[in-house]
């Protein structure tokens, strides 16, 4: 199978079946309907679709979302999030069950079936709330599928695309596309919820898209929509001129170091010098510290964006500003403009214990790391582990006490703490006839002298970012 087809049962997503089903072969096709359970009968319009897949050759799955808190009934809807996130919850819940479906199956693409009046939508939205370039650009035709990996499946290194081939087609080409090929298909009730902003903007596009003169016009905003992403394309080029030259990307600690200045007098840099290139190079850069599925709101991109000002009228009074899961760092003698993850909370990242060598898992949501022991003769006996420097400071505090001070008399470079208290601590547990034993073998981004697993080794790289390298850190 070549892709997967995403598959709710509308017009749209049913015309996409029919079509690429017949370009590629339906044997090439793998279906994925996922069911939200918001409405009663939308168990019984899965089902339907899988009929209808069936008669289209099309092997099809259908995934039911749980969304009571309990656990007590996978059938029964108990705790809903608030009407103001549903559909931000719901999406991300669904594009979760489609990675996980492309992992499974080693399927590189994914097809939608979002239309032209959805880019008109997308528009609007983005243009209400405030967007800039990059929003109201709107939908890309192909974008890498960035929902987070599940724990069970850390060696993914480059994600799924999902590609939208109908995005130049009208809403009524695919009811005639449906119509011409007896396919039948399903309206949700829930698409006239008024209670939701783009149901809203729906039906204002639909009463007055007929009208060439309506700002309301189809064909006018995806106009403004191709001007955007022209504009997007040449910003893109500058961003990736910039990251290549002025920034450091460190996958062991998944920190982003910036250059402060290019002048060597203290002025502002060249990623910073233009309002819109420095706001996507932001952008690309909190994006990849905090290895999120959908980009840094514009309001946090500003929020940065006045530190570096304030930073470079009175660097004396400059501190580091948290955002959107993001820690930056103003330059000091050190380092430039540094990018790490937010300091966790208490307990918010949970340990993992029990791990087999040679084995790997995501941390943190962020970081994949792994841990083999090459010529270890008792791997049986021996796991690893992992912590956060919070939780293993209380579990063994004098030995990385003493770890930290080997390091600075030794005069090696530690990162600053905030960055300390985000990277993770790797333990190993021996276990023999006298009983077991758990070390911690490496802390503070170094190994530890004591360590008695010499010869252990541990790399590190970040989560779904093409082209990250594992870091070597123990050997």
């Amino acid at each position: 199978m070549h892709v997967v087809l995403a598959i709710s049962g509308g017009a749209d997503s049913m015309a996409l079946a029919y079509a690429v089903s017949r370009a590629v072969g339906s044997s090439k096709c793998y279906a994925l309907t996922v069911d939200h359970g918001f409405r009663p009968e939308s168990s019984r319009e899965a089902k339907d679709v899988s009929r209808l897949m069936r008669h289209l050759g099309i092997t099809h799955e259908i995934r039911r979302l749980d969304w009571d808190s309990t656990g007590s009934s996978k059938d029964r809807i108990t705790s809903l999030p608030p009407v103001q996130r549903l559909e931000e919850i719901a999406r991300e819940r669904r594009y979760a069950e489609i990675a996980d479906v492309c992992h499974k199956h080693g399927i590189g693409a994914v097809l939608t079936g979002h239309h032209a009046g959805d880019q008109a939508e997308t528009f609007l939205l983005r243009l209400l709330r405030q967007s800039g370039v990059y929003g109201m650009a709107g939908m890309a035709l192909q974008t890498p599928l960035t929902a987070a990996a599940p724990m069970e499946w850390p060696n993914t290194t480059t994600p799924a695309v999902i590609v939208r081939p109908l995005l130049q087609f009208k809403k009524d080409a695919l009811y005639d596309i449906c119509k011409t090929q007896g396919i039948r298909w399903h309206e949700d009730a829930s698409n006239k919820d008024s209670r939701f902003r783009r149901n809203q903007l729906r039906q204002v596009i639909t009463a007055r898209s007929r009208d060439p003169k309506s700002p309301f016009n189809v064909d006018s905003l995806l106009r403004m929509c191709d001007i955007m992403q022209g504009h997007r394309e040449y910003i893109n080029q500058e961003v990736g001129r910039h990251l290549a030259g002025s920034a450091k990307f460190d996958t062991s600690s998944g920190t982003v170091e910036l250059v402060a200045t290019d002048d060597g007098k203290g002025g502002l840099p060249l990623w910073a010098a233009n309002a819109a290139v420095r706001e996507r190079v932001l952008a690309e850069v909190m994006s990849w510290v905090n290895c999120k599925g959908h980009p840094p709101e514009l309001a946090h991109l500003q929020q940065f964006s006045r530190a570096l000002d304030s930073y470079y009228r009175q660097p004396s009074v400059a501190g580091p500003v948290s955002a959107a899961g993001v820690t930056v760092i103003p330059p000091s003698s050190r380092h430039g403009w540094l990018f790490c993850r937010q300091a966790p909370r208490p307990g918010e990242i949970e340990p993992h214990e029990g791990l087999a060598l040679g084995s790997s898992v995501v941390w943190d949501k962020r970081l994949i790391i792994s841990a083999s022991w090459p010529g270890n003769q008792s791997a049986g006996s021996v796991t690893w582990g992992l912590y956060s420097l919070d939780d293993a400071m209380r579990r063994w505090h004098g030995q990385i006490s003493e770890h930290r001070n080997q390091l600075k008399r030794a005069r090696k470079r530690l990162e600053p703490h905030m960055v300390q208290v985000t990277q993770p601590v790797v333990c190993i547990r021996i276990a023999d006839a006298g009983g077991a034993q758990t070390y911690p073998v490496l802390a503070l981004g170094y190994i530890l002298e004591s360590r008695p697993a010499s010869g252990i080794a541990i790399a590190i790289r970040v989560l779904g970012k093409v082209g990250s390298a594992a870091s070597e850190i123990v050997r």
